[in-house]
């Protein structure tokens, strides 16, 4: 149970010192893809308080028992999580930046099944085995996790940490519209192992980059894909010009609502941008129809 919920916390919220937002040079340059969620930010969002309540209704008493056991409750005392990874499949690493009670979390930890504990440059690297999975966390900073299924993933976030941050610098992209992604994401495809059935579109792509925001009263979602030559990005705009265009018409829930898309070519490098934004309350409305569609 103990080893379970350690993973619940590092790895299923990593579904955000720096009060939410991402810090680039966290981040070692040898990382092929990121994804940021701004818990703070998410908490003041109408998004976020819809989102919360929902998985409140659906998972508070684990939440309150995981409280009861780890003193920290993953809906109200994370500021952010981050995960990135080197490309390789379920290779990842997790920051997590939070309201710990350390000492209390440590305690649980070295009660997991095979637990050891190791050193890096005075920090205490944790170690112990999930299922027969080995995992590693140690603490960076007293409000910062670091947690990984891999050693040398994990001991490398800690040298990042602790010699000043890595050479990731802040990517224009996330604040291009004003304002404060939710959400962010980016991945180096060109570096990542791809599965074989992954979408088409992807492996017209070398650069992705995600972002999703909250701003004057309307909910947005914007998307850019770098690709190697002119043709191909012509091609990825044509292709999603497509699905959307069929998405508007194919889909009950779509139509009628004040969406506002955008397709452009990327600036700067060979590529396609997309921004979509829709009213908050309709964006709502649409995420609870699609819920009550799982019931």
């Amino acid at each position: 149970m103990r080893n379970t919920v350690l993973c619940l916390l590092a790895l299923g919220l990593a579904t955000p010192l720096r009060a939410g937002e991402l810090v680039p040079a966290e981040i070692p340059a040898s990382a092929q893809w990121l994804l940021h969620a701004d818990l703070d930010a998410m908490r003041e969002s109408d998004t976020g308080k819809a989102v919360f309540a929902e998985i409140e209704a659906k998972h508070g008493d684990q939440f309150r028992a995981f409280k009861r056991m780890f003193s920290v409750h993953p809906m109200t005392d994370l500021h952010d999580v981050t995960l990135y990874g080197d490309g390789k499949p379920e290779h990842a690493v997790a920051l997590i930046q939070g309201d710990f009670d350390r000492g209390h979390m440590e305690d649980v930890v070295k009660g997991a099944d095979e637990y050891s504990a190791g050193d890096q440059d005075g920090t205490t690297v944790h170690s112990w085995k999930d299922k027969g999975v080995k995992q590693y966390a140690a603490f960076a900073k007293d409000d910062l996790l670091v947690f990984s299924r891999q050693e040398d993933l994990l001991r490398l976030a800690l040298g990042t940490l602790k010699n000043g941050g890595g050479e990731t610098a802040a990517d224009p992209f996330f604040a291009a519209d004003g304002a404060k992604p939710l959400v962010s994401a980016s991945a180096h495809l060109t570096g990542i192992d791809m599965p074989p059935d992954a979408a088409r579109l992807l492996k017209m792509a070398s650069t992705l980059r995600f972002a999703v925001s909250e701003q004057s009263g309307r909910f947005s979602v914007r998307a850019g894909a770098e690709a190697p030559d002119a043709k191909s990005a012509d091609r990825m705009r044509r292709m999603l010009d497509g699905v959307v265009a069929f998405a508007e018409v194919a889909d009950p829930k779509l139509q009628g609502l004040d969406l506002d898309c955008k397709i452009s070519a990327n600036p700067g490098k060979p590529g396609t941008a997309i921004a979509l934004s829709l009213p908050v309350g309709e964006w709502l409305g649409l995420l609870k129809k699609v819920a009550d569609e799982k019931k």
